[in-house]
């Protein structure tokens, strides 16, 4: 075992953990990865980890018969670990850069294509009766990629602006914070910005509401998505849970962190996170 590599592993999951804000979970997960890998080494020195050390690794969880998923997991986790090490010269080369996640497809959700994303919101008319809140119901089922469940149930008291992050309720009651991005921050403060007597009543605190300052409900949301879509001239089937498929497929080829997504989106298993590992170009063009 290289001596000095626990030393490294210490220090790459201190940065997850105070630079990353990850989460105990998500830690503990990249300790018991790397742990294994390290566990088949036999090298004087870290500089010595070859691409051959990655192969052998991956052979190796093959004969063991672990499952694409998990396979997937920790090929990303010594993805990031070694990245971390070329980032501060630590070792020369990521022994692991060449290897893709094995194809994982459990089902195949709707997704839309970044440019269908641009179209619909592009068609939203900002002067029209429900146009802010229309955009800021796109902004955050895409933006955040939130659940219709926990877009329905955010509250004013949950979003705070100048921090740039909505406090969010997931399944299992368990909350987590999810990033804002400039439009989608954007369109919460346009939206909060208008007349509040028509934007809320004295019996509802929540950001989303109906036509009689309510709750809105789920079929009102999806009535909504229908006619934003419609107007747009999309034709591909889309409801609200769409725009989350679409939200996490393009983090993830745009270079994200699978585990990072694993936390914005919520999901207790990071095997949930990996169906949007492989995806049919051919199907979002």
């Amino acid at each position: 075992m290289v001596t000095d590599l626990q030393l490294h592993i210490n220090d790459f999951l201190a940065y997850l953990k105070l630079e990353r804000g990850q989460s105990a979970n998500t830690i503990s997960s990249y300790r018991h990865d790397l742990k294994e890998f390290v566990s088949r080494l036999n090298v004087s020195s870290i500089s010595d980890i070859s691409p051959a050390h990655a192969s052998d690794f991956i052979a190796y969880l093959g004969k063991a018969g672990r499952k694409p998923t998990t396979i997937a997991r920790k090929l990303s986790c010594m993805k990031q670990f070694f990245t971390y090490l070329q980032a501060r010269k630590v070792v020369a080369e990521n022994p692991f850069q060449a290897y893709s996640a094995p194809k994982i497809m459990r089902y195949h959700p709707h997704y839309l294509s970044p440019g269908d994303i641009e179209q619909i919101i592009n068609s939203i008319d900002l002067q029209a009766r429900n146009g802010l809140r229309d955009r800021l119901i796109i902004e955050l089922l895409y933006g955040c990629g939130l659940r219709i469940s926990e877009l329905l149930q955010i509250r004013l008291s949950d979003i705070e602006l100048e921090a740039g992050f909505i406090r969010v309720t997931g399944k299992g009651n368990k909350q987590r914070l999810v990033p804002l991005g400039q439009f989608a921050k954007q369109a919460i403060e346009q939206y909060l910005n208008q007349s509040p007597g028509k934007r809320v009543s004295v019996n509802c605190n929540l950001l989303l509401h109906n036509k009689n300052g309510g709750a809105m409900s789920r079929v009102g949301l999806w009535k909504a998505i229908k006619k934003i879509t419609a107007r747009a001239g999309i034709t591909k089937p889309v409801t609200p849970h769409t725009f989350r498929h679409s939200f996490a497929t393009h983090l993830l080829e745009g270079g994200a962190d699978l585990r990072v997504v694993q936390e914005m989106l919520g999901h207790a298993d990071i095997s949930t996170t990996q169906i949007y590992t492989s995806i049919d170009r051919e199907y979002i063009v």
